[in-house]
This record gives C-alpha cells, structure tokens and sequence, in this order.
C-alpha cells in the first residue's frame, strides 16, 4: 500500500512538470492538427495526377474499397465521390499512420525547443552578469559568450534535428505504407 501512494506521489510530481507538459501539449497540438486537416489531405490526394495516385492507394486501401484519384480530378468533385463511395470515415482514411508519425515530431520538437530555448536564455544571462567563458590563443583574446546568438534561433534548430533523429524510422514506415 505505501509503495503504490508513493510510486503515485512520484508520478504526480513527473506529470506536474514543466518539460513533461510541454513533450505533452506538442503531442496534443499535433494529433489536433492532423485529425482537423486529414480530410484535406484525402481530397489532396484524391485530386493528384495519375502518376501520383499509384502510392497513395496503397495507404487509403488499408481499411476501404476506395480507389482514390479515379474520376474527378478538382476538389469538390473529390470530396463528393470520397463521401459518396465511404461516407465521411472516408475522408480520414489512412490518417493512423500519420497520427502515429506527427504526435512523437511534434512531443519531441516543441519539448526540445522549449528546453533548450530556456537553458540557453538562462546561460546568457549568468554569462551578462557573470562574465563569459575566454580562451586566450597567443596574444588573441575569445569571448565565447555567444550573447548575439538568438537562443529561438537555436532551440528550433535542435528540436529540428532532434525530432528527425529520432522519429525519422517512423517517417520511413510512413514513405514504406505509401
């Protein structure tokens, strides 16, 4: 009994923190933004030339009978056809693979932006007021404070390399299904 409300003590307190909330919320904004926009890719995708369909077939034939891209090639007439041929299911077909790509890129990137754009803000500012690191190389003197460094610049360039590093195995799987 006491393991368990301690062990619930220790998980209250991991989800009450801030790195933990942020990798949360990402997730969060990016099943949000592929449930909203998936129709929108299906008729897309319904509406690409011919050259582009064979590949995507593949992906909205997992759970339907629907042959995308045969008939109309403009929006509104692929939106009907989709609708009329699936019903509104339909027009988030083939969605579970982006859902299972986009939620861990878009954890890891707004979790890694949010950390390193705080701890580089809160180097700069010891480094203001503390001094900066220097190396000296003969008679020329470094400052290494990087204080010009924009530290959004950086925190999104690290969750863009962090976020591809380690989602881009789901992002292959992804190209494989299409």
């Amino acid at each position: 009994m006491m393991r368990r409300l301690m062990l619930l003590v220790l998980l209250q307190n991991v989800f009450r923190s801030r790195e933990v909330g942020e990798f949360v919320s990402g997730a969060l904004a990016g099943a949000m933004t592929k449930a909203v926009l998936a129709p929108l890719e299906t008729i897309r995708f319904a509406s690409s030339p011919p050259s582009l369909i064979l590949s995507v077939n593949i992906v909205l034939h997992c759970r339907t009978r629907m042959v995308v891209g045969v008939g109309s090639k403009h929006i509104a007439g692929s939106f009907i056809e989709i609708i009329e041929e699936n019903g509104w299911q339909g027009l988030w077909a083939g969605n579970t693979v982006n859902m299972l790509r986009i939620i861990p890129t878009q954890a890891i990137e707004l979790g890694t932006f949010e950390c390193v754009k705080r701890t580089m803000t809160s180097v700069q500012e010891n480094w203001k007021e503390n001094g900066s690191p220097k190396i000296q190389i003969g008679h020329i003197n470094l400052d290494l404070s990087f204080l010009c460094i924009s530290p959004v610049a950086v925190g999104g360039a690290a969750a863009g390399i962090m976020s591809t590093l380690i989602c881009h195995p789901l992002e292959v799987l992804k190209v494989k299904r299409e």
